[in-house]
């Protein structure tokens, strides 16, 4: 559980965010921006499907892990594109294993910049090797497929990803604030439903309160609604220890890493499950 004082940030937080976003998001997502500590995607996602009053209603009160879910029927990405998001941190396993299928699925839409990392060892799942993104740019302004990531906090969970000191109790709202400044509104708002009131089947507790931060989630987004997956899509123990080059000179080959390629084959049906027919999309893998 958060502390006390970690709630009452988060309440503040939360309220100051909500008044700012509606006074300034609009014209910030209507712009490309770049991010110089390359801790998130060098563009910001274009202007968002307009939700009346900002509110999308949830679709569920529990959510599965290791597997993606429909979390909503609205589209959040422009007209005749699918937007994937991954929203992490540089230490966790979820986001570093992440990495390798959507460096596949990604790099037939774009040029991928990456380093090697591995996750917490103090932490489920502890030295995890995998992919952290330093810079994605799309081919073409129209690519039906965009990618956009973040990385909330560092590997220790001590500063964010940019260095910034982070007190003590306050990963919760220092994770939202962020989030809040690189997903739509609407789009924020639902994740932070999932992250804050939904709860895991088989837990008691919201996903953040449970685990005291800001929880992994890979995002979906496109003309037939939402998908959002928490927890590993694949078999990520052999990774463990792996030797992250080795990998990657070896990623091409499906047999001596079909692990990964399992999840490749997730995510790209999860694509087209949220492109329906609207999208027409063609992978490179």
């Amino acid at each position: 559980m958060i502390s006390l004082k970690g709630r009452e940030k988060f309440l503040i937080l939360l309220t100051l965010t909500a008044l700012i976003a509606a006074a300034v998001v609009p014209e910030f997502l209507a712009a490309y921006n770049s991010d110089p500590s390359g801790t998130s995607s060098t563009t910001y996602p274009a202007t968002s499907v307009p939700v009346a009053n900002n509110q999308v209603p949830p679709m569920y009160a529990t959510v599965p892990s290791g597997k993606f879910f429909y979390a909503s029927s609205e589209d959040f990405a422009p007209p005749g594109q699918v937007d994937v998001y991954l929203v992490g941190w540089l230490g966790c396993h979820v986001a570093l294993s992440d990495g390798w299928p959507l460096y596949v699925i990604m790099s037939g839409f774009g040029q991928l910049n990456y380093t090697f990392g591995t996750s917490n060892p103090y932490r489920p799942f502890p030295n995890t090797t995998g992919l952290i993104f330093t810079g994605y740019q799309p081919y073409e302004p129209d690519e039906p497929v965009h990618f956009y990531y973040i990385y909330l906090y560092n590997k220790w969970m001590n500063e964010t990803a940019d260095c910034q000191p982070i007190p003590e109790g306050d990963l919760i709202p220092v994770g939202a604030n962020e989030t809040s400044h690189f997903l739509p509104t609407p789009l924020y708002q639902l994740v932070m439903h999932y992250q804050l009131d939904a709860v895991f089947n088989g837990t008691h507790e919201p996903l953040a309160i449970l685990k005291t931060h800001i929880v992994t989630v890979l995002i979906i987004t496109g003309p037939n609604g939402t998908y959002m997956a928490y927890g590993p899509l694949y078999n990520i123990l052999p990774l463990k220890e792996a030797n992250g080059q080795y990998v990657m000179e070896h990623l091409y080959d499906q047999k001596m890493f079909s692990n990964i390629w399992d999840g490749v084959n997730v995510i790209e049906q999860t694509i087209r499950e949220a492109a329906g027919t609207s999208v027409n999309i063609t992978f490179s893998s």
